[in-house]
């Protein structure tokens, strides 16, 4: 008796919106579900990447500007240092907000791969003598190379005084960042071809095992 009960409700809902309908109602007057297309806000898209990258390049960073401010103490300096991590800050959210960056993120292994890359560069960073160490070594390389092109023993070089040396700060962090990212992406680069074979090495273990299993079950 029950069971007809429960069984009951659901048909008495059923007859009752049939009844509450118009047969004789046009087309038109039906109401009619539809669905709104929510498409994403492309500016909430672009103040998310900028907060992300301005965090990462800012992590990233901490151990060079460190050491530059030991060596350069001058405002013009750290305001040029600033500069040079904003640069890098702003490529990367526009790099990251084109369409071309969305079709390579959904490949297999790459958004796995950036995530460990950046993950471990923050990592680096965080640990300090060790982000200390390779930051020191990629500036030493930078105030070489800015030194050998960018004359800073030159007359013209002491007349614009701190404005020409705020830019050699600049320019330093550039190249230091331009080194910083070459040794990245070359670690990337391995984590990506480690984890493509781990991926191989998977689906042979899983054919194996499902081969093992067929023979199983035909004996």
């Amino acid at each position: 008796m029950l069971g007809i009960r429960c069984l009951s409700l659901p048909i008495t809902y059923v007859a009752t919106a049939i009844m509450n309908l118009n047969p004789y109602a046009s087309p038109l007057q039906v109401p009619i579900e539809t669905a709104v297309l929510v498409t994403p806000d492309r500016s909430s898209r672009r103040l998310r990447a900028l907060g992300r990258w301005t965090l990462i390049c800012g992590i990233s960073a901490a151990p060079s500007f460190f050491w530059g401010c030991a060596l350069h103490r001058e405002f013009a300096h750290v305001v040029g240092m600033i500069c040079g991590i904003l640069v890098f800050v702003i490529g990367y959210t526009v790099v990251e907000c084109t369409h071309y960056y969305q079709q390579v993120i959904t490949r297999p292994h790459i958004h796995r791969t950036a995530l460990i890359g950046y993950g471990t560069r923050i990592l680096v960073s965080v640990i300090f003598p060790v982000g200390l160490a390779i930051d020191m070594m990629t500036g030493m390389v930078s105030v070489a190379i800015v030194e050998n092109t960018w004359p800073t023993d030159s007359l013209e070089f002491s007349e614009m005084s701190a404005a020409a040396s705020a830019f050699a700060v600049f320019l330093t962090t550039i190249v230091q960042g331009v080194l910083l990212n070459i040794v990245l992406f070359g670690y990337m680069l391995g984590v990506y071809g480690s984890l493509r074979v781990l991926a191989r090495v998977r689906q042979r273990l899983r054919e194996r095992k499902d081969n093992v299993a067929e023979l199983q079950q035909l004996y």
